[in-house]
């Protein structure tokens, strides 16, 4: 098990990823700001019951406070152990995405790099946070709520998520974009 230092560390940087004050937190769990801000400095461990709600405060796992492993500081991700995601697009046809980042479990910005075919039609929820599109190479269509766009070579688009987005392959070619996501739920993405 981590040191009470460690648990604490993971607890702050979780509060921090969700832009959370210690008074919110405490709101939501039904704890002291003061007992969740000796937690945090590594004063005191946590029982298993305020880790419990300390935890579903901050919309996470309780294990990911606990667990052995050590969560880095840093994230190397080489480009042969990226992570490629299979899906269906909007038609029911296969599209594949590479995840060019690594997830940080401390992270909330994510970047993933999209390869589709012509016609390839993409739709995503609404989810608390923004996403940056850039257009490689080809042309998309990227509608947010009754606004649409289209990028081609070099365009970039940012808007938040709150409406949820669609992204359409335009043209006969192939299209390249990069999507970076800051988001606060990484479940989500």
């Amino acid at each position: 098990m981590p040191s009470k230092e460690e648990v604490g560390r993971r607890l702050k940087l979780a509060r921090f990823r969700r832009d959370m004050t210690l008074k919110e937190v405490a709101q939501r769990s039904g704890m002291s700001a003061t007992h969740i801000s000796e937690i945090e400095r590594g004063k005191t461990s946590p029982t298993i019951g305020a880790l419990q709600k300390i935890a579903a405060a901050l919309d996470e796992r309780p294990a990911h406070f606990v667990e052995e492993h050590e969560i880095a500081d840093v994230v190397l991700v080489r480009k042969k152990d990226r992570i490629i995601d299979y899906s269906c697009d909007g038609t029911g046809g296969a599209t594949t995405t590479e995840r060019v980042c690594g997830g940080a479990p401390w992270g909330s910005v994510h970047i993933a790099r999209k390869l589709s075919g012509p016609g390839d039609f993409v739709q995503r929820p609404a989810m608390t946070g923004e996403l940056v599109v850039v257009c490689v190479d080809g042309m998309v269509r990227v509608t947010v709520g009754d606004e649409s766009h289209v990028l081609r070579d070099g365009d970039t688009m940012q808007f938040p998520l709150d409406e949820g987005y669609t992204v359409e392959t335009l043209g006969d070619d192939k299209c390249d974009a990069y999507l970076i996501a800051a988001i606060r739920d990484r479940k989500s993405w």
